[in-house]
């Protein structure tokens, strides 16, 4: 006699048969993408290692010959990475751009300021072409909140050549969120460089070592419409500054302006050269070297070199 009981049981039985089977043959098929994605992960993290590295400041050993007047020259910059605290009021980023020929001594140079100014480490992205590498970055630099760090970027003017925009878009981000930090120095170096480019404009300060290819000039015909909009930033930023103590001497204020419309191309490069005029004359007297906060045309000058390039 036919049970209903015992049918269903039977049915039931071949249907979970058929969904191990199933199952089976959909992780059979599945297994290679799954492979693929372990293999996709596991290069991932070996291109992030080849293009990433963390290191202690202190165990760096940098070798750096016949540079012992530059390093003179950035006293005032070194000063004020080392003690952030007594530059507070003066905005502008912690971030430097080295421009100098292949082989010489930029990445050195850099780890001489690291040691210099006490940072305690080193994150150093060897491809900044590399969005993963470039997430990691920020990620490390973000978990060192009370340490002082540097975060070197060697050969970024090869980003800015051949990275797709979304990559670059992700390295200015990496540059301005972190730079904005007291407890971080923003380095990159440059083999070649164009006055007004996006790399130009990412950096407020530059130095140039003898023998910086420098393509172009920077200076360009400043439409007359603009021209007094660029005089009254000037003035805006002088005045800034005279409210907060600093003083012209040696030339008139507006010879002051003059000198930086001269060579600025924009309200950005006003502020920046104003501001590192902050810097040296702030540096000056807590060294002793001046009893008043003073812009010099020396100062001025030395500030000018170290936004315009070109």
């Amino acid at each position: 006699m036919f049970d209903p009981a015992a049918g269903s049981d039977t049915a039931l039985l071949f249907t979970e048969q058929l969904l191990v089977f199933a199952t089976i043959i959909g992780s059979v098929a599945a297994l290679p993408s799954f492979i693929e994605f372990i293999s996709g992960v596991r290069k991932r993290k070996e291109r992030i290692d080849l293009s990433l590295e963390d290191e202690a400041v202190d165990q760096l050993h940098p070798r750096l010959a016949g540079m012992d007047d530059l390093l003179k020259s950035i006293e005032d910059l070194v000063d004020r990475a080392r003690f952030p605290a007594a530059y507070q009021d003066l905005k502008i980023g912690n971030e430097v751009l080295i421009i100098g020929p292949s082989q010489s001594g930029k990445k050195s140079l850099a780890q001489t300021i690291a040691k210099a100014t006490g940072m305690e480490r080193l994150v150093t992205v060897y491809n900044p072409r590399d969005s993963d590498a470039l997430a990691k970055a920020k990620s490390l630099v973000r978990s060192y909140k009370r340490k002082k760090v540097m975060l070197l970027l060697p050969r970024i003017d090869l980003a800015y050549k051949e990275s797709d925009r979304e990559a670059l878009t992700q390295l200015d981000a990496l540059i301005e969120s972190t730079s904005e930090r007291q407890n971080v120095l923003v380095i990159a170096t440059a083999v070649s460089f164009e006055p007004d480019s996006d790399l130009d404009n990412l950096f407020g300060i530059k130095l140039a070592l003898p023998g910086a290819e420098v393509i172009g000039v920077n200076r360009r015909e400043i439409p007359a419409d603009v021209q007094p909009m660029m005089a009254e930033v000037a003035r805006f930023y002088l005045e800034e500054g005279k409210r907060r103590g600093f003083e012209v001497h040696g030339m008139t204020e507006p010879e002051f302006c003059n000198l930086i419309l001269a060579e600025a191309m924009n309200p950005a490069e006003v502020e920046d050269i104003v501001v590192l005029c902050e810097t040296a004359a702030l540096f000056r007297r807590r060294t002793k070297e001046a009893s008043e906060l003073v812009f010099t045309r020396e100062i001025l000058n030395t500030s000018i070199a170290r936004v315009v390039i070109g």
